[in-house]
């Protein structure tokens, strides 16, 4: 090239392409969204005791695959066998005692039957007495004889109906079966939750998962819901990427992103936006910022979003907790009108100030 075109290039050609590859810059860098501030989540399950007890043993080890039911944990079971069996016999006298109040009731109601047919007996003497002592064939203390007796057959059928009547209140209904009864019901319902805590000495895996942190040891005292070590559940990781506020006006759900974790630069997962969290990590913090105080600083405030990659054939493992560079494509496009409209604006707030101060001169 002849040096006489050297300078015209520098002076035109090279900033007129400057200008165009910034304009190709502005009208494409909005589509993709990009962040590396993500991180690789997993469901995590705390296992714990259910019941108070000591650890006879521990049946897994730390990063140790295991399936749902498979035993982790076995507590010393005899004190809660004990309970078992006490609360057992106390179903049993609970039963032996409704059975004698039934059998009771039963008795006095035949009783209260012979009472009142004792009655029937003495109403008849009565009758008979009165027609033979107007005769003069009975004397008077036969006579009265005769009346105290129905007198005490009387008295014995309201003594015999309040007995039935007390029975039949702490029985209930006598008809239903013994195991119905209130104090029964009770006496079983201790005795399940016996059986139960028995159960639970055996410490079960709650999901299929690879267990982390196990450090407990047998003879150890544990506590309900007291967590004893976590278990990774299987099933498959997401992506926790937590964006600026100001980058998320036109991300969606279901738009495609791309993930590359640090631990696997060359590795490239497809993925898409699961879901948008509705309010920023600080509002889960354990202290919220108070901005209602008199000083003030505008700070750009982060959203998670949730990214679900696609399985990938031959993919290494992925790990709860590690980084990674999310770019989501939000397929927007700026148009060149938009750019000239801007320009547009500025030139005439350009305008407006450099007339303010004529105007103010005028006055």
């Amino acid at each position: 090239m002849p040096k006489s075109w050297v300078r015209p290039v520098l002076l035109v050609v090279v900033p007129c392409l400057a200008v165009i590859a910034a304009i190709g810059v502005w009208l494409w860098g909005g589509r993709y969204v990009t962040t590396e501030n993500a991180y690789v989540k997993a469901d995590i399950a705390r296992v714990a005791a259910e019941v108070t007890g000591r650890i006879a043993e521990v049946l897994v080890k730390d990063h140790a695959h295991v399936d749902k039911g498979t035993i982790l944990i076995k507590l010393v079971k005899e004190p809660f066998r004990i309970k078992l069996e006490a609360a057992e016999a106390d179903v049993d006298a609970a039963r032996s005692l409704v059975g004698t109040m039934i059998a009771i009731w039963k008795e006095a109601r035949a009783e209260l039957v012979q009472a009142e047919g004792q009655i029937d007996y003495w109403d008849s003497q009565l009758r008979r007495s009165r027609g033979l002592v107007k005769r003069k064939i009975v004397s008077d203390s036969k006579y009265e004889e005769v009346v105290n007796s129905h007198q005490d057959a009387t008295n014995k059928v309201s003594v015999m109906r309040s007995k039935v009547a007390r029975m039949l209140s702490q029985i209930g209904n006598a008809t239903r079966p013994i195991d119905q009864h209130p104090t029964v019901r009770e006496k079983i319902a201790i005795r399940d939750a016996a059986a139960l805590d028995l159960k639970h000495t055996v410490i079960r895996a709650p999901v299929d998962g690879t267990t982390v942190n196990v450090k407990i040891q047998p003879g150890e005292f544990v506590e309900p819901d007291k967590p004893l070590f976590a278990l990774v559940v299987s099933s498959r990781p997401w992506i926790e990427a937590n964006f600026k506020e100001t980058e998320l006006t036109h991300v969606r759900s279901g738009m495609k992103t791309t993930v590359v974790l640090d631990i696997y630069p060359d590795v490239e997962w497809d993925a898409e936006v699961g879901s948008i969290s509705p309010a920023t990590g600080a509002e889960f913090a354990l202290l919220p910022p108070q901005n209602a105080s008199g000083n003030w600083v505008k700070v750009v405030q982060r959203l998670p979003v949730r990214i679900y990659l696609k399985p990938k054939a031959g993919e290494p493992p992925l790990r709860a907790g590690m980084t990674a560079a999310v770019s989501v494509d939000t397929k927007r496009e700026r148009k060149l009108s938009s750019l000239l409209e801007i320009f547009g604006t500025a030139k005439a707030a350009e305008e407006d100030m450099a007339a303010a101060p004529a105007s103010a001169t005028t006055k």
